[in-house]
């Protein structure tokens, strides 16, 4: 059985068996205040300039013909408050697909897609760690490359992220470092190492119910020779409610291509972008 599909049934048990006993311990010695099925807020950032994390949108590359699409998103599925910190276990699962305007027609050119469940514990109110498992395939469209002449790769990651997010709310600023270890990679085997790190801040009122907001994201991939891949995103946040609202913004985005059948080519893209955050 592939690793993934060994990993997924155990970290499900251990999440059903670590609820089954935090629901009995909060009934016997209060050690947690709650438990909360589908909680609104999230602990850890969005991360909206990272180039495949969960996001709901569609940006155009002004430099080309390429257009960018993202349809997925990530939910956090179970919070439980203790004392001295709170965990948040999520869901997430994003399909990422690039198409080639043509006239009269889309060209489809890639499918990645990309799964992860993460969980995430606020230690404090500025600064919360992320763990947990994730698995990205980039081979669901081969016959997309074909048809461009081109050779297809096989390629796919199984993970384990380890980040954690400090908030500095002086300064409107949120700073997030980590990375990913592959213990399943292809087509490089000895591929194991994503280094991120990446700043947000925003929410600068200009109008009514527009804001205003940057961020920066940063990866380094031990397959790419420690390439750095480097996201600009600006823009405005529109009505917003809580966590939701709807961004426009423009990212200039360059180094190694985070589309798995182009990890070995070089990108360079200006993107205007529309995305919806729920």
């Amino acid at each position: 059985m592939p690793p993934a599909r060994r990993l997924l049934p155990a970290l499900l048990s251990l999440l059903f068996a670590w609820y089954s006993g935090a629901a009995q311990s909060c009934g016997d010695t209060l050690p947690c205040s709650s438990l909360v099925w589908f909680p609104s807020q999230r602990i850890f950032p969005r991360m909206v300039a990272d180039g495949i994390s969960h996001q709901f949108g569609v940006s155009k590359d002004l430099s080309s013909s390429v257009i960018h699409g993202s349809i997925g998103g990530l939910v956090p599925v179970l919070e439980a408050n203790f004392d001295a910190m709170t965990c948040q276990f999520s869901a997430g699962a994003t399909v990422i697909t690039s198409f080639i305007k043509r006239p009269g027609l889309l060209q489809m050119e890639t499918v990645d897609f990309l799964v992860e469940f993460p969980m995430d514990v606020l230690l404090t109110g500025r600064f919360a760690l992320r763990t947990g498992y994730g698995h990205f395939s980039a081979h669901f469209a081969d016959d997309g490359i074909e048809i461009l002449g081109r050779s297809s790769v096989n390629y796919a990651k199984d993970y384990v992220l380890l980040l954690g997010a400090w908030r500095i709310p002086t300064v409107d600023l949120t700073l997030y470092a980590g990375g990913h270890w592959n213990f399943h990679s292809l087509p490089e085997g000895g591929g194991h190492w994503m280094i991120q790190g990446g700043a947000e801040s925003g929410d600068l009122r200009i109008f009514s119910r527009v804001f205003l907001y940057a961020a920066l994201d940063l990866r380094c991939k031990s397959e790419a020779a420690w390439a750095t891949t480097g996201s600009l995103q600006c823009g405005v946040r529109l009505f917003p409610r809580g966590e939701r609202a709807l961004r426009i913004a423009y990212t200039y985005r360059t180094g190694p291509d985070d589309r798995g059948q182009f990890y070995q080519e070089r990108a360079d893209l200006h993107l205007m972008g529309v995305y919806l955050d729920f």
